[in-house]
C-alpha cells in the first residue's frame, strides 16, 4: 500500500488521525472533501492541504487518489469484482470516471490491467 512518509518528526501524531480518517472514509467520497475533513479536524479548509503536504510530503487529494488507485489495483488483482462493483464501492460517478482516473495514473485501463495479471 502506498503510504506517505511522515516528515514531521516532532509531531507525527497530528498526521496519523488524518490518515486514519481517510482510510476509514475512503468509501464515502462526500466525507473526503477538503472542507469536510478540515471541519472534522478543526483546521481551516485553506490550510489543511498545506498542513497535510508539509507533514507527509504529498498533497491531500493526491494521497486520496493514490489510495483509491491502490484499492482498485487490489480489487482487480485479488478478487473477481467487476468494474461496476468497484465503481459503486469506491463512490465513483460511473465506470468511465474510474477508467479515466486509473488510466491517467497507471497508463493502462483497468480491463487491460486485469487481463495482464491473469495471463
Amino acid at each position: 500500500m502506498l503510504l506517505p512518509v511522515i516528515t514531521d518528526q516532532f509531531n507525527p501524531s497530528g498526521t496519523i488521525p488524518l490518515l486514519n480518517y481517510i482510510h476509514q472514509n475512503i468509501y464515502e467520497p462526500k466525507l473526503l472533501r477538503t472542507e469536510i475533513i478540515a471541519k472534522h479536524f478543526g483546521i481551516a479548509p485553506t490550510y489543511i492541504g498545506e498542513y497535510f503536504k508539509t507533514h507527509t510530503g504529498q498533497g491531500l487529494q493526491e494521497y486520496i487518489i493514490s489510495y483509491k488507485i491502490k484499492l482498485i489495483e487490489t480489487r482487480l488483482r485479488f478478487t473477481d469484482m467487476q468494474i461496476n462493483e468497484i465503481v459503486h464501492e469506491l463512490g465513483f460517478t460511473d465506470a468511465s470516471h474510474l477508467n479515466r482516473l486509473f488510466k491517467k495514473y497507471k497508463n493502462i485501463s483497468p480491463t487491460a490491467f486485469k487481463k495482464s495479471i491473469t495471463l
